[in-house]
């Protein structure tokens, strides 16, 4: 019983996930852009202050050396600006310009349209209790990595 479940569940995270990075390609494609700038956009987008390669890479979670490629990327394109003036890459704060601004609207856009598809037909409190369930199995497999 507890196979079946655990298998279940490994199916069912894994058919999220491949959705969500189809998704992802579709509404990026529009912008020339690829999945992998998506989270980095929205999370820019939703920090005016700017964020530092570092900050970003922990709330992407993605390593520091793909953020390089990828704010290299967002730079060169015109989406993102970082200052000239301090020496160390990981400490700038990396803002979005407003090529970058309008694009992450324009995903934000379609962000709430995905989300209000999939759930505008399921009770409020069951989401409620979906995700607070999720984040107790996503932090009991990080205890499950550094325990067994």
């Amino acid at each position: 019983m507890e196979a079946d479940r655990f298998d279940k569940f490994y199916s069912t995270t894994c058919s999220i996930l491949k959705s969500i990075q189809k998704l992802k390609s579709k509404y990026m494609m529009h912008y020339g852009l690829t999945s992998a700038h998506t989270m980095c956009l929205r999370h820019l987008n939703a920090s005016p202050d700017g964020l530092t390669r570092t900050k970003l890479a922990k709330l992407c979670d993605i390593d520091k050396a793909q953020i390089s490629r990828i704010v290299n990327d967002l730079c060169s394109k015109g989406y993102v600006t970082e200052p000239e003036s301090e020496n160390v890459n990981y400490r700038k704060r990396l803002k979005l310009t407003p090529l970058g601004r309008d694009t992450a609207e324009g995903i934000n856009e379609a962000v709430k349209q995905i989300h209000s598809f999939v759930s505008d037909d399921i009770p409020e409190d069951q989401i409620t209790s979906f995700y607070s369930v999720l984040d107790l199995i996503c932090e009991k497999l990080k205890q499950a990595e550094d325990s067994l």
